[in-house]
């Protein structure tokens, strides 16, 4: 399959887009791996780019990991660019490398935070539950489902509780219309 980004300024570009939706600190190695893995990026045109934004302080870096690895973050002058200059990327493109960064990275580590409960409905015997995960203060999904059991929606409540990151990534996949998700 042919890599679809060669142009640099475009490459660039994408580089802050998925940083900044990312949302938090994220090692060189990573952004990297996540543009090869989805072959979006060739691994040389990935880390050159990514040096040059470093260089011209689009990206910062914000300090080290456990293991004493750089963490970079998209600067504001950054966050401008890559808002006001994505459309210029594929939405397909951003999709599919959104998807495999929340694959590549730790659903915790992005500072998720889930809450679910389950409460009566109006109709007798039904239950709504409410799923929800939260990404440093913003809701990146939101669901209510009626049950036709308390024990169905306590077996909801309990597998949401278990694996918050597959029903996030299940449910961008079936409503992105990417049904190979559900095979992976």
């Amino acid at each position: 399959m042919d890599i679809p980004m060669k142009d640099k300024n475009e490459i660039k570009i994408f580089i802050l887009y998925l940083m900044d939706r990312i949302g938090y600190p994220v090692k060189f190695t990573d952004i990297c791996s996540i543009l090869y893995q989805e072959n979006v990026v060739s691994y040389f045109d990935s880390g050159d780019c990514f040096t040059e934004l470093i260089d011209a302080r689009h990206v910062i870096e914000v300090g080290k990991d456990e293991a004493g690895d750089a963490l970079y973050q998209v600067s504001a002058t950054g966050r401008t660019i890559a808002t006001e200059l994505n459309d210029a990327i594929l939405p397909s493109i951003k999709e599919m490398s959104y998807r495999s960064a929340i694959r590549h990275l730790s659903f915790q580590k992005r500072g998720a935070a889930i809450n679910c409960n389950m409460k009566p409905s109006f109709e007798e015997g039904k239950y709504m539950v409410h799923c929800e995960i939260t990404e440093h203060g913003r809701i990146v999904l939101d669901i209510n489902v009626e049950v036709d059991s308390k024990i169905e929606g306590e077996r909801m409540l309990i597998n949401f509780r278990r694996k918050p990151e597959i029903v996030f990534r299940g449910t961008l996949a079936l409503v992105s219309g990417e049904k190979n998700y559900i095979f992976e």
